[in-house]
């Protein structure tokens, strides 16, 4: 095997275990094109396999799931790209033929697979490595305005817009967003950006408020110092919000978005909230209270492309640190150390 068939591949091996390796440069199959990564930005997710080992990241592993880069080559019969053209990838490996396929509602195919993890039973490596191997389906073009570190985060811009979207009325005033991590502060831009006059962030860092406020908060509200239903209680005039989305993967905040949202409102969870919760349904049922799950996205990402490319929203601002791949395991270690400020870490490659 010669020297420029060998990658490097940043592989995930159990909890607290991740590390450089040297990998056999993927080939493309049918239909298929091998992309040189740039960018891969670090998600809650990865995090979260990093922290707790689970059938949902089964190890040995390659993470990373939102990513730009090159098309280095072409498997036979792919045609819709062209080597050298710059791209992003929809992680969602949806089977394209099922009932929710068929209706357009990719993310709840049941025979999914999906990068980075092994949903579906089948381990299916990520991007945090130098070269990557997947369907031209899921490949989509990178604008020319759009830089690889912002089009790696045009996965979760999609995430977020969706829910953004999601549960949304004609006339709403107010929405309180819980937890002001990444799809948070992002969900915070595309409710601004889509005409809601006030929103209400709740965490319980000040750095990460102070962001949601820069991002159009009009309201924040440090969990630890004031009682987020008492502020936005005051805030609205004793009525609550008209939607609460739950971007904080805690069962508190499940819980606290119904002490949140009005008579009739809407409860949106985005979070990935791997606990039990016990709350009283006569929330909903005695209140008329609208409770949406919002999961991935169908058409989003393109649109958030010509969002990002038409400069009406930027996302460079979310980006706290950047590592190359082989500082991995330091990007991890930092994300995952008490107290610490990062919002969005990114890893690059191929420069």
């Amino acid at each position: 095997m010669t020297t420029a068939s060998i990658m490097k591949a940043l592989v995930y091996r159990g909890t607290g275990l991740i590390g450089i390796e040297e990998r056999p440069r993927p080939e493309p199959g049918d239909g298929e094109v091998q992309i040189a990564v740039r960018s891969v930005s670090i998600c809650g997710s990865d995090l979260g396999a990093y922290r707790h080992s689970t059938d949902r990241f089964r190890p040995p592993l390659v993470l990373g799931h939102e990513l730009s880069g090159v098309v280095t080559a072409l498997g036979p019969n792919a045609t819709r790209f062209t080597v050298g053209q710059r791209v992003t990838v929809n992680p969602m490996l949806y089977c394209g033929e099922c009932y929710h396929c068929r209706r357009g509602e990719v993310n709840l195919c049941g025979h999914r697979k999906s990068l980075g993890t092994a949903i579906g039973g089948v381990q299916t490596d990520g991007a945090m490595r130098e070269y990557m191997t997947i369907r031209e389906s899921a490949v989509m073009p990178l604008p020319d305005a759009v830089s690889f570190a912002d089009g790696a985060l045009l996965e979760p811009m999609a995430v977020c817009l969706a829910c953004a979207k999601c549960g949304r009325e004609e006339g709403e005033e107010t929405v309180v967003v819980l937890g002001a991590g990444p799809i948070g502060l992002l969900t915070i831009k595309f409710l601004k950006s889509l005409g809601v006059p006030r929103v209400v962030a709740v965490d319980v860092m000040p750095l990460r408020l102070e962001k949601a406020v820069e991002f159009g908060a009009s309201l924040a509200v440090n969990a630890t110092e004031s009682d987020p239903v008492t502020a936005v209680r005051e805030y609205t005039d004793c009525l609550g919000a008209d939607r609460v989305i739950v971007a904080a993967g805690v069962g508190s905040s499940f819980c606290q978005a119904f002490d949140l949202v009005r008579n009739g409102g809407a409860v949106v969870l985005v979070a990935l909230m791997h606990e039990t919760v016990e709350f009283d349904p006569m929330c909903i049922v005695g209140r008329g209270t609208k409770l949406y799950g919002s999961y991935m996205f169908t058409t989003e990402m393109r649109e958030a492309a010509d969002i990002l490319a038409a400069g009406a929203i930027r996302v460079d601002d979310l980006v706290t640190s950047a590592f190359s791949l082989d500082e991995g395991k330091k990007a991890f270690d930092l994300l995952c150390s008490p107290g610490n400020n990062e919002i969005k870490v990114q890893l690059f490659m191929n420069a």
